[in-house]
């Protein structure tokens, strides 16, 4: 018989579905053993043994076979026999299942608890499929480990046949896909992103019960057209830390203690707030200055004078302090921003002085308060009188932590870092950010080098450096440098300020996306940032202001407002994420909501990583921090 005969004879009938079925799983071991053979080098001519299927034993098991063929490929088998309804597992799909070879007794109920409950009817659909039509079914769907891990599988469904062509079970031959499904929704949301591209305020301090800075310096400006008065910052650094005094509870407390103190020396009709860390203002409303220099003075000596109980361990903590206080009348051109930066010029000025209060009869000429300002910003850059932190993100689809924000905090005179808004607030105003910018990029990037090269890191940029044309050479350069992958990198847009040069800014952000690195927008929803850089700009990440979130439980409104983002974004291929995130409750309504990452206390706390040669190479320590509590929130 030649192979006109064997041509002759195959075409005399159509095959059966079974016979199609066997044939396409043929088809498929011989693409995987070819790719095996190139991948190793083998020359494809001399190399191969060759293999006539008809001279194979008759009697083999088919499931042996399929069995075998799946641990050469490195794949994983389930085995169900429908005489016994015993179901089995080769120990690679163990694996892919999360669970220890020879630890678990397989069953069905054990594999559908395994199944995410999403993808539990489609898996079982594509088995009675199987089944009913004896052809080869393929489905892919998500497993969530014991661990809380969530991967995805994709598995062909076949039909057992014994000797005499009847169907006496099911195999399930299983890969863990879940690098290449999540490449497929990276090129799937970046190809939407593509489509996309062209075409109540938070007024009040939760600790102490102030005004925030932003809110006070408003109320300033407000009274300001009403008359003349007085504007006093008093700054209070502790002479004795306690065991505990990093905790940011026991800061919390002394902070609320020592504004309790404030609030009682004040007049009743004085406005406080809270102006920076350990700075608190006091504004005195038509008042004379002898008046408000006597409540100054009283507000100083009631700080100094008094001891303050913290901690857990009830340890007593002595303060020094001291005072700036500006006078401002009716019809000066000065702003409540301005005043504030006076009033804390002075304070500094009598902390040098070792005096308790430094007092200014009217407000500095804007070239005198600039030049302060802009001093002060380049000693503390070039003192280094910064720290770098890293806070990890939780990706909500793989309750995995996969990524982490390079944050940054400024040393207090006592060498203590803490939060950095109103000294960068000062620095956006008076145009001297992008010193801190580069300082926080150059330092960043010697962390990444030293760092494990599977992270990924986020790192702030102001709007306001976004319009020098020096950044993105810079960011280059830098990148070059210490042989960063760019894929690693996210550069956050902050809204703190208004973005200088539109035209610059998006060039930077089309740059930053030609280098290979990501773009977000920070706090969207809040501050400058609007829904026409959602449309020019070619943004990856949208982060939801804090304002949103932190409260989202109890409140609709900020349920539907998140929503509508995460629905937005989503169409326009933008992923999301959100800030604030304090508890377990929030990460569950945000997860059905759609939001792809979540970052707070929930999630980690910022972790110091200011040594480049020991902070990142530990991260396990950093990406694991807040994995406690992702595990605790698994589905299933």
């Amino acid at each position: 018989m030649n192979l006109d005969d064997v041509l002759e004879l195959a075409a005399e009938r159509a095959p059966t579905p079974l016979e199609r079925a066997r044939a396409r799983r043929a088809s498929r071991q011989i693409q995987q053993a070819y790719a095996h053979a190139v991948t190793a080098g083998r020359d494809l001519v001399v190399d191969v043994d060759p293999h006539d299927p008809l001279n194979a034993d008759a009697d083999a098991d088919e499931a042996a076979r399929i069995a075998r063929a799946a641990q050469l490929a490195k794949l994983g088998t389930i085995t169900w026999i429908s005489a016994t309804g015993e179901i089995s597992w080769s120990d690679e799909m163990s694996l892919i299942l999360g669970c220890a070879p020879g630890t678990i007794r397989p069953s069905a109920d054990l594999l559908f608890e395994l199944v995410h409950p999403e993808d539990a009817q489609a898996v079982r659909r594509a088995i009675h499929l199987a089944w009913r039509e004896q052809t080869v079914k393929e489905t892919t769907y998500r497993v969530v480990r014991p661990d809380g891990a969530t991967r995805y599988v994709h598995c062909y469904i076949e039909v057992l046949i014994d000797r005499f062509d009847r169907p006496h079970g099911i195999i399930g031959t299983g890969q863990d896909v879940t690098d290449l499904e999540l490449a497929r929704q990276e090129r799937d949301r970046l190809a939407r992103r593509c489509e996309t591209a062209r075409t109540e305020l938070i007024s009040r301090d939760p600790a102490t019960g102030l005004l925030t800075r932003p809110r006070f310096a408003d109320e300033v400006d407000r009274t300001q057209r009403g008359g003349s008065g007085a504007l006093l910052v008093v700054a209070a650094e502790p002479l004795n830390l306690p065991t505990s005094g990093h905790d940011h509870a026991t800061q919390d407390r002394l902070a609320a203690a020592i504004a309790g103190v404030v609030k009682n020396v004040a007049r009743r009709t004085a406005v406080c707030g809270l102006v920076g860390p350990g700075e608190f203002g006091v504004l005195l409303q038509n008042t004379t200055m002898r008046s408000a220099t006597t409540i100054a003075e009283s507000i100083i000596d009631s700080l100094r004078g008094h001891s303050f109980v913290v901690g857990q361990d009830r340890e007593r903590v002595r303060l020094d302090a001291w005072g700036g206080l500006v006078r401002y009348q009716d019809g000066d051109d000065s702003s409540g921003f301005d005043l504030l930066v006076d009033a804390e010029s002075a304070w500094r000025q009598a902390k040098r002085e070792q005096v308790p209060l430094t007092v200014l009869r009217q407000p500095a000429r804007p070239e005198d308060r600039q030049e302060t300002c802009r001093s002060r910003i380049r000693a503390a850059v070039a003192g280094n009188s910064f720290m770098l932190y890293a806070q990890p993100i939780l990706d909500l689809s793989l309750n995995q932590i996969t990524r982490q924000e390079i944050l940054l905090r400024v040393l207090d005179g006592t060498g203590q870092p803490v939060p950095p808004s109103a000294f960068l607030d000062v620095a956006e105003r008076v145009d001297e950010i992008w010193p801190i910018d580069r300082w926080v990029i150059d330092h960043t990037m010697e962390l990444i080098a030293h760092g494990p090269r599977t992270s990924h890191y986020q790192v702030n940029v102001s709007g306001r450096s976004l319009g020098d044309p020096h950044l993105l050479e810079h960011v280059h350069e830098v990148m070059k440098r210490h042989a960063i992958d760019p894929s690693q990198v996210t550069f956050e847009i902050t809204e703190t300020a208004l973005i200088g040069n539109l035209t610059q800014a998006i060039d930077f952000a089309c740059g930053i996306r030609d280098i290979g690195c990501r773009l977000a927008l920070d706090d969207f929803g809040s501050g400058y940032g609007t829904f026409t850089h959602l449309k020019y700009f070619p943004i990856d990440l949208v982060k939801i202001d804090g304002d949103f979130i932190s409260k989202i439980e109890e409140s609709r409104p900020d349920q539907v407002i998140v929503q509508s983002f995460v629905d937005m974004c989503r169409g326009l291929g933008i992923r999301t994420a959100a800030e604030f995130v304090q508890s377990e409750a929030t990460l569950r309504l945000l997860r059905d909501y759609g939001v792809d990452f979540a970052q707070g206390y929930a999630v980690g706390k910022p972790t110091p990583v200011g040594n480049p040669h020991r902070a990142l190479l530990d991260s396990a320590g950093i990406e694991t921090a807040g994995l406690g509590a992702a595990l605790r929130t698994a589905i299933g």
